[in-house]
This record gives C-alpha cells, sequence and structure tokens, in this order.
C-alpha cells in the first residue's frame, strides 16, 4: 500500500507557498505602491558601486525564478508517479524535508532583503544577503548529499530520465541562484564600504573583485577535484559569472581604471573556467561515469 510521508509534503507545500509569495512581491515591486519605496534599478543607480553590471543583466533574475519553478514542479509531479507501488517522491526520497525546510527559509531571507534594501539599512541587506546565498549552499549540500546516496537505487529502477532532470533542474537551479545571489552580495558590500564606511569607491570595489577572485579559485578547485562526484553536470555557476563580468564591464568599461582591468582579467579566468569545466565534464562523462551504463555509445579510445 503506498504511503505518504506527511512531513515531506507539508514541507514541500511551505516552500511552494514562500516561493509563490516571493514571485508576487517581485512583481509588485514593478509598480508604484506603498509597499515598496523604490524599485531596485533606481537603488542601484542611487548606490553606485563601479562594477554593477548593465540593467540587462538583471533579467537574469526572470530565469533564476523559471529554473525554481522547474525544480519545484518536478518534486510535485513526483508525489503522483508511483514506483512498485510507492509514491516516487519517497521511493527513494531524494529530495528530502531538510531540503525543503532550507529552501523555505532561504526565500524567507530573499524576501527579507528586499524590504530592507528598499529601506536603504545597507549593512542588514548585506548580511541577509549573505545569508541568502550561504542557506542555497547548504541547499546545495543537501541535494547532493542525497543524490549521491539514491542515484543507484534510482539506477537500479530504471529511472533514467530522472537521474538526470535532478541535474537539470535541482542542482543547476539551485546553482544559478547561489551564484548570482553570492556576487550580489559582493555588490552589497561595496555598497556598505563606501556609502556607510567611507571607503574610497575604487578601492571597495577592489575589495569586492578581490574577494569573488578568491571564491572562483577556490570554488573552481573544489569542484573540479573534490566535489566532481557529486557535481560534474552542475554547470550554471561557470555561465553565471561570466555573464555578470560581461555585465560590468559593459557598463563600467574604463582603460584607465584599475577596476576595469580587474574586471577583465577575472572574466578572462571565468571564461577559461568555464571552457575547462565543459572538456573535463565530457571526459569524465566518458571515461569515468558516476553511474553505470552512463556513457552508452561514448566510449573513447586512448
Amino acid at each position: 500500500m503506498a504511503q505518504h510521508n506527511k512531513l515531506l509534503l507539508a514541507t514541500m507545500i511551505i516552500a511552494a507557498l514562500i516561493l509563490v509569495f516571493n514571485f508576487a512581491l517581485s512583481a509588485i515591486n514593478n509598480f508604484e505602491t506603498n509597499l515598496y519605496r523604490y524599485n531596485l534599478s533606481e537603488l542601484s543607480n542611487k548606490y553606485f558601486t563601479g562594477i554593477t553590471p548593465s540593467g540587462w543583466t538583471f533579467s537574469i533574475w526572470g530565469l533564476i525564478y523559471f529554473w525554481q519553478c522547474l525544480w519545484i514542479i518536478f518534486a510535485f509531479i513526483n508525489i503522483f508517479r508511483k514506483v512498485d507501488g510507492n509514491p516516487a517522491y519517497v521511493s527513494p526520497m531524494v529530495l528530502t524535508p531538510a531540503l525543503f525546510i532550507a529552501y523555505a527559509i532561504d526565500i524567507a531571507f530573499t524576501i527579507t532583503w528586499t524590504f530592507v534594501f528598499d529601506r536603504e539599512l545597507i549593512e542588514i541587506s548585506f548580511v541577509t544577503l549573505f545569508l541568502v546565498s550561504f542557506t542555497l549552499y547548504i541547499c546545495l549540500f543537501i541535494a547532493y548529499k542525497n543524490y549521491a546516496t539514491h542515484a543507484p537505487i534510482l539506477a537500479k529502477q530504471g529511472r533514467n530520465i530522472e537521474l538526470w532532470l535532478h541535474r537539470l533542474f535541482v542542482h543547476n537551479g539551485l546553482g544559478i541562484f547561489a551564484t548570482w545571489t553570492t556576487i550580489a552580495t559582493l555588490l552589497n558590500l561595496v555598497m556598505m564600504l563606501v556609502y556607510r564606511l567611507g571607503v574610497e569607491l575604487q578601492t571597495g570595489g577592489t575589495i569586492a573583485l578581490g574577494i569573488l577572485t578568491g571564491e572562483i579559485t577556490l570554488f573552481v578547485f573544489t569542484d573540479l577535484f573534490f566535489l566532481d562526484k557529486f557535481s560534474r553536470y552542475t554547470l550554471t555557476p561557470y555561465l553565471v559569472v561570466p555573464f555578470a563580468l560581461g555585465g560590468s564591464m559593459d557598463k563600467n568599461w574604463n582603460s584607465d581604471k584599475t577596476n576595469s582591468i580587474f574586471t577583465a582579467a577575472l572574466l578572462g579566468i571565468g571564461l577559461a573556467a568555464l571552457v575547462l569545466k565543459l572538456i573535463m565534464m565530457f571526459w569524465r562523462h566518458c571515461r569515468k561515469p558516476i553511474q553505470p551504463g552512463e556513457t552508452n555509445s561514448y566510449d573513447l579510445k586512448v
């Protein structure tokens, strides 16, 4: 007899409702209401950082939220699918209550950030946005760990398409969100340094770019050489970084400015990291499959 998990169902519903509420608030922010004093573009212009990307780059929020919808819908669809007479979402339980609780908290932080930033509470805004990105990495950790544990079971059940949907929807959906908010946190850091602590604009931007350099280096190294079993097919972080840096150059390029040169160098590093990720992902997929049979006809001869 099919057994549902009430705790998991409850956390899924709560996470979905909070996400929908966040969507509604984001839509309201585009109109003149008493709820918000400014829209985000006005505040970005007011608190100029010298490295903030062009306005068109912020259209990525639409893609980020679309991707969140994809993995949440994917989770709900599995409630109604059956595997050996049991609901697919608990046979095995790849997406757990812990993941949905962490995700709901993350979206709550996101909502909080929109209000504290709108009220120009820059210090609190920075801390809140840091918590947004940090919580998303917790979500990724939970998703990776559970997936690695249960992927062999999914493979034995013949749910190979589902294996790839977890990678595409869940891992890459959380990855794009986490990477973009990490970059946004650094922009908020510059705002705090310059407009609250009196640091020079150029210096504030250099500090943020320096931190981003360290983050990129640490991420690429750990992703490619320590976390491959978990994150091999998570590509979105490698796409977001060049996208954001390209947008920054588009808006702020000045060959006489140190931070422009710094940004260009980082863009080159980001693109090189993307190429390296693609090469290693393809090679390992062919030579060192995570699950048996994943290579199919892609076997390489050396």
